[in-house]
């Protein structure tokens, strides 16, 4: 397990990735980019990463600041470098997301990309359960979330044709056991658009008027797959004794 303690301001990603064809398979742990929003940067900050089995952010004490603090967990086939989504890279991810905070107003945590905007499907403190930005089609399932629940959260890209649009790419969002349907893509680039990094994320607006105010997010049990394949078996990867970077 890596742990990570935070209290100023953290390094961020190291070593970006290049758009090379790569396969969902290849993922084998995340890069942590603790602090990538720091408008609290006297908070206390700890992160526990113990990919694929468990992701654990618990930020406290915020302090004097101006509107949030964010946590990036980009996946990684190497270790050093981001994994890079293509256009015509299928991925089938999913992972239980819990969220419990002193104010759940202003919190919120799912999965994150970035590429040309922030597509985003996340669970928030409000209740809403939601999907936007990028190159994402948008949908919302409703404020469905009860904090401090596990929601398992569930993402599937189906790529089609690329510029062309003949066969449309498609996403589905899945909240528990709630689908979204497969919905098609508007973009110029008919779906993901190409070197596209991602993971999972939180983000944290500290209520002012609660000093003892938190937030704690689990990412648990994450699963990767091609839409329509089998699993990656990450649980049994990580098993093997693969070389893990730590930090303190």
């Amino acid at each position: 397990m890596r742990t990570v303690r935070v209290s100023i301001c953290a390094a961020g990603i190291l070593g970006l990735g290049s758009p090379v064809l790569a396969g969902v398979e290849n993922i084998v742990d995340v890069l942590i980019d603790a602090r990538n929003f720091n408008d609290f940067p006297s908070s206390v900050l700890r992160i526990d990463e113990n990919f694929p089995a468990l992701i654990r952010v618990h930020e406290s004490e915020f302090g004097r600041g101006r509107f949030a603090n964010r946590h990036r967990f980009f996946f990684t086939e190497d270790l050093a470098s981001t994994f890079v989504f293509n256009n015509q890279t299928a991925f089938d991810i999913s992972v239980d997301v819990a969220l419990r905070a002193g104010t759940p107003a202003g919190k919120e945590a799912g999965f994150y990309f970035d590429r040309f905007g922030e597509p985003r499907f996340i669970v928030k403190g409000n209740g809403e359960v939601a999907a936007f930005d990028g190159a994402f089609p948008f949908f919302s399932f409703g404020q469905v979330y009860t904090p401090g629940e596990a929601a398992r959260l569930r993402v599937i890209y189906t790529p089609g044709d690329g510029f062309t649009g003949l066969v449309p790419a498609t996403i589905e969002y899945r909240f528990n056991d709630v689908s979204s349907g497969k919905l098609e893509f508007g973009n110029l680039e008919n779906g993901m658009i190409d070197g596209t990094v991602g993971g999972f994320y939180t983000q944290f607006s500290p209520d002012r008027a609660n000093p003892d105010d938190f937030a704690l997010v689990t990412f648990r049990r994450v699963r990767i797959a091609v839409p329509g394949g089998s699993a990656v078996s990450l649980l049994v990867v990580a098993s093997m004794g693969l070389p893990r970077r730590r930090r303190a």
